[in-house]
């Protein structure tokens, strides 16, 4: 965390996304099956930011920039067919999504 006498806001959201995306294209880059993938998702990169949630103010408009350019990353991958159901996609699997 980057703080003095206040933790530095703009500057750990920098970090954050330019880490989450990171970890994303990592993942995206790799050859995992599309239930892995999923799940290596939650596990490096959603949880960067979760973990970092209560403590750095993000705005709802931040989080679906972030939601929109994950879901463009999986589009170039290869990941994610870009006529596909954007819903289907935060289901759970026990419901018969794909649980990001």
């Amino acid at each position: 965390m980057l703080q003095a006498d206040q933790i530095k806001q703009e500057e750990m959201k920098d970090k954050i996304q330019t880490e989450y995306f990171r970890q994303v294209k990592r993942v995206l880059r790799s050859k995992l099956n599309g239930g892995n993938m999923i799940s290596a998702i939650n596990i490096w990169a959603v949880s960067l930011v979760r973990y970092t949630a209560g403590i750095v103010k993000q705005r709802k408009d931040e989080l679906e920039a972030m939601d929109r350019w994950t879901r463009k990353l999986m589009t170039a991958y290869n990941s994610l067919h870009p006529r596909a159901d954007v819903d289907r996609l935060y289901v759970p699997t026990k419901e018969g999504g794909r649980g990001l």
